[in-house]
């Protein structure tokens, strides 16, 4: 059986994409186009491949049993066509796109701006947030090159390195009582907290751990980002629970004190993530080396 290689993209695209005209959009094509290949796809392997649910296009079971195959194929075929190419970073005009999530930008971003770039001045560095439960199908696809993030459950096919351990610390506005004398978990419980998620519910990492104990805050603001969190706390007596390393950098900006947490909670172990795909893939060792190496001393005040 021929097949176009082109409509193996096409294919890898809609099954990334959920959705023909972000497929299109990806691919720079009109949708027209996608939907034309997806025809001829569906006519050489005889299945529908993708049933359209809302404005979702989901895979069928066929589709699922192929993709691993098909992103294999294409990933040996770019490499193939460009192994023999040396990464030169000071020369290198290459686009990297690193996901991160929102509580670790501020800390991680100045790093790609100040080393990284100034080691390869002529690539373009792009910082996206992708959801959890996308991140293994963007680093697949190469829509992401890397990610870097808390500890998460991945397959073998994502590897990973730990950058850093963090434990969580308390942030209030300077002068706030609890520095006065000891703040214990009676005092921690009494306070309003502050809850800085990009998520529209449920619990914080810091709410889910203390409910695992038996225990439960009052919650009174819930925001977007960290910055507006301690802005926030920064004119009230509410409480905020963050990474420590990301309440010192704010420290600098604002006029708020950290205190120890009143509770032993796990330390939040932050990552950087790689598909296999590109596991020797030059540039991409390049700048997961000198993530890795930094050990996390750029953003440590």
């Amino acid at each position: 059986m021929k097949m176009d290689l082109n409509l193996f993209i096409v294919f890898e695209a809609i099954y990334c994409e959920g959705n023909i005209s972000k497929a299109a959009s990806a691919l720079n094509l009109s949708q027209p186009a996608v939907s034309h290949s997806l025809a001829k796809l569906r006519d050489q392997f005889e299945d529908r491949l993708f049933i359209r649910q809302g404005n979702q296009m989901k895979p069928t079971a066929l589709a699922k049993n192929v993709i691993g195959d098909i992103r294999e194929a294409l990933h040996q075929l770019h490499t193939s066509l460009y192994q023999s190419q040396k990464f030169e970073p000071a020369t290198s005009r290459k686009y990297c796109t690193v996901s991160m999530h929102s509580s670790l930008e501020a800390s991680y971003l100045p790093f790609f701006a100040d080393q990284l770039m100034a080691e390869s001045p002529n690539m373009n560095f792009t910082s996206k947030r992708v959801r959890r439960s996308e991140l293994e199908n963007k680093l697949a696809s190469g829509d992401i090159d890397l990610a870097i993030d808390i500890l998460l459950p991945v397959s073998s096919n994502v590897k990973h390195q730990q950058l850093t351990k963090d434990r969580l610390v308390v942030v209030a506005r300077e002068n706030h009582p609890i520095f006065t004398g000891k703040l214990d978990l009676q005092r921690y419980l009494s306070q309003t907290h502050v809850i800085a998620s990009a998520r529209t519910s449920g619990p914080s990492l810091e709410d889910f751990e203390l409910g695992r104990l038996g225990i439960q805050r009052k919650v009174g603001l819930r925001c977007q980002h960290l910055l507006s969190a301690c802005r926030v706390i920064a004119d009230n007596d509410m409480l905020l629970t963050l990474p420590e390393n990301s309440a010192k950098m704010y420290r600098e900006l604002l006029p708020i004190g950290i205190a120890t947490l009143p509770i032993e909670l796990p330390p939040l172990d932050v990552h950087v993530y790689w598909h296999s795909n590109v596991d020797k893939d030059p540039a991409n060792v390049w700048l997961r080396t000198k993530i890795i190496n930094s050990k996390g001393l750029s953003i440590k005040r």
